[in-house]
């Protein structure tokens, strides 16, 4: 077998680097013209034309490279016509730009993916967890006239008005905002509808067990009447405390169908408590027991209280 010629060793590293599409050298020189000549250890040198240099117009090749500098590019021919291969950076730079940016996306994803794994996680570590009675410390992110949306973290529940006033003239508005952060207990919850009911701490003692805690059944109280139905009268007892005086209880000397024809509104009477209802919060009174009795009038003790 006859040795290779050294044109048929050439040839054959020709076809070689022909295999080439990315060649990676070494800046030989950068023209006035933009060009910049490189040698990628081929046996002809790289040219790479100023238009092929980058997608920016207005880009000069001497502000980025110097002779001796490492430079990547795509080959377009392995012959530009004048014994150079003709490169091109710009086309090098967008898939790597391209290659970067699909990178950047997938991890992205796999970002999302990680934390839509750790979201439901949490979530359902949260759902695991809740118990009546649990307390929470959550911030405001909805006021309604009927309560507060209260964000838990990983749920949002709902604090009704009536947990958090017991005067019902009171507005949220006007204590409460957007992002205050609030202690708050949890009082009912139902996992499946992912809907939780929330009480609030801090709304303490009915003040109407406070008041009514002071008085006992047969009790003689003196009360103003400040208000009418069509069963009876709703007087005052003190101030945050009424009782109703129920038709049948307000006289015993004729039979009546409407308060008012006995009473008046801002009238001062003495009563007796029959009956304290708790949980309802209501107390109900008599006058006609105390008809005829040295008890039946004396507002001393209801002024000098009041």
């Amino acid at each position: 077998m006859s040795e290779k010629s050294f044109e048929e060793l050439f040839s054959e590293s020709l076809n070689e680097k022909k295999f080439d599409k990315t060649v990676t050298g070494k800046v030989i020189s950068v023209s006035s013209k933009g060009e910049i000549f490189v040698d990628f250890g081929y046996k002809a040198d790289g040219i790479i034309p100023l238009k092929e240099y980058s997608d920016d117009e207005n880009a000069n090749p001497k502000d980025e490279f110097k002779a001796g500098d490492t430079i990547t590019a795509d080959v377009l021919k392995w012959n530009d016509g004048t014994g150079n291969v003709l490169l091109s950076y710009k086309k090098f730079q967008r898939r790597e730009r391209a290659k970067v940016e699909k990178e950047r996306r997938i991890k992205e994803a796999e970002e999302r993916e990680q934390r839509k794994i750790e979201r439901a996680n949490s979530i359902k570590e949260f759902w695991d967890n809740i118990q009546v009675g649990k307390t929470y410390i959550g911030t405001i992110s909805k006021i309604e006239n009927y309560g507060l949306f209260v964000d838990l973290g990983e749920a949002r529940g709902l604090l009704h008005i009536s947990e958090i006033f017991w005067n019902k003239e009171e507005k949220l508005s006007e204590k409460f905002e957007v992002g205050n952060q609030i202690e708050v207990t949890v009082k009912d919850f139902n996992k499946d509808e992912n809907r939780i009911s929330l009480a609030y701490p801090e709304k303490g003692e009915n003040p109407w067990y406070i008041l009514a805690k002071k008085y006992n059944v047969n009790d003689i109280v003196t009360c103003k009447v400040v208000k009418f139905a069509p069963f009876g009268a709703f007087v005052e007892i003190e101030k945050g405390l009424e009782g109703l005086v129920h038709n049948s209880q307000i006289t015993s000397l004729k039979r009546i169908t409407k308060p008012e024809e006995e009473l008046e509104l801002g009238q001062l009477v003495n009563a007796k408590i029959l009956n304290i209802d708790m949980d309802n919060c209501k107390i109900g009174l008599t006058i006609k027991e105390l008809e005829g009795t040295s008890q039946e009038y004396g507002y001393e003790e209801y002024i000098n209280n009041k």
